[in-house]
């Protein structure tokens, strides 16, 4: 078997999966760039209809390989330390498991998260931004259920609607994760990295519970108590950046703080490349006291995703680009915004926790 024969099958491997990548020749230049032959082939190995971050073990494996388990467990460990591979422990055997990296949830993030400028991170920087177009975006983040929410700044819920709603308030879903950790935002530092450098602050993306443990472990990030985890997200807001998170409502596992400039998900609903539906749920909208509103225009220049417009004496939002995500809310110099859940979609919610999010992702795509 060739080379290219072997980094072919790992492309089409990867694009079975949950949140699989798309097999085009970026992502065949992206494997070749970072396996071996022989570590493609382990990889090869690793079941591929499974949910993100849910491990196989060691001895399950070994079965499909005639290669040695002492040298098989080597490969496996090498390709972790990179980070090409995730790794958890079982948390009733505590047996190592191993997983490849789904889209969102490791590959390429690991190549960004430190934050660090290399030839290597330079290179898949362009790369990675190469690879995921929007045709590739779509494919890969546009499933049914939609992987991923946005959630509004917790100041612009009306206390009523969070009370009934706690699970779309960012200091609740920090304060129920088991650990925390924070890593340097790829979208951002990949740009940046091409040197197109939005000026946004970047060590701001969160991750939580098994991710965390992960990143955490391996380097790729820090380990955060919550009260610096809400200070993140208070900045994050502050800087005019939109809270990210899977669409469940139980063991959310991360938190970007997005921008319109550089974020594969906004930057492409601010451009009108994807609508936002196709890519992002989004649970709230934006709605003006147009009574109050003296048209000082701040909540235009604000705006992530250009959804906001002065007409007719008020601003107007065009609510098929709103995103609902309330950084508007605090420039407002006379409270004329108010952010609502959307009228369109009250009976949707998101899913009960990310494992029934992903399984459910997983039989959509296998069908």
């Amino acid at each position: 078997m060739t080379t290219q024969d072997i980094h072919e099958k790992l492309m089409f491997h990867l694009s079975s999966m949950g949140m699989m990548y798309p097999p085009k020749e970026g992502l065949l230049n992206i494997l070749k760039a970072n396996f071996s032959e022989a570590e493609a082939e382990v990889a090869l190995l690793i079941p591929s209809h499974k949910i993100p971050l849910q491990g196989t073990s060691l001895a399950e494996i070994s079965k499909a390989s005639e290669i040695a388990m002492e040298d098989l467990q080597k490969i496996l460990n090498n390709l972790v330390d990179k980070g090409l591979l995730f790794s958890c422990k079982n948390q009733e055997t505590g047996e190592l498991g191993y997983a490849l990296h789904q889209a969102g949830f490791g590959f390429p993030q690991t190549f960004f998260w430190k934050g660090e400028v290399t030839p290597h991170s330079k290179s898949m920087a362009k790369q990675v931004l190469g690879y995921f177009n929007s045709e590739v975006t779509k494919e890969t983040f546009g499933p049914e259920p939609i992987p991923f929410r946005f959630v509004p700044v917790d100041e612009t819920i009306e206390p009523d609607t969070q009370a009934v709603l706690p699970y779309q308030a960012m200091e609740q879903i920090i304060k129920n994760a088991n650990r925390i950790a924070v890593a340097h935002c790829i979208c951002r530092h990949s740009m940046k990295l091409i040197g197109r450098d939005c000026g946004h602050p970047t060590e701001v993306c969160m991750k939580f519970n098994e991710l965390a443990d992960y990143i955490i472990e391996k380097g790729f990030a820090r380990e955060i108590s919550v009260e610096e985890a809400l200070e993140i997200s208070k900045t994050a807001s502050e800087n005019g950046l939109v809270h990210f998170t899977d669409n469940a409502i139980g063991n959310v596992q991360q938190n970007c703080n997005c921008c319109g400039c550089s974020c594969w998900n906004l930057g492409r609903i601010k451009r009108r490349i994807i609508p936002r539906d196709e890519i992002i749920a989004t649970y709230f909208i934006r709605e003006t006291r147009s009574e109050n509103c003296v048209e000082c225009g701040s909540c235009i220049d604000i705006c992530p995703a250009d959804a906001v417009k002065l007409e007719e004496n008020h601003a107007v939002v065009d609510n098929n680009w709103c995103i609902g995500c309330g950084v508007c809310v605090s420039k407002c110099p006379n409270k004329a915004i108010i952010i609502v859940p959307r009228g369109d979609i009250e009976d949707k919610l998101p899913e009960k926790d990310f494992q029934t999010l992903h399984n459910k992702i997983l039989k959509n795509r296998s069908s």
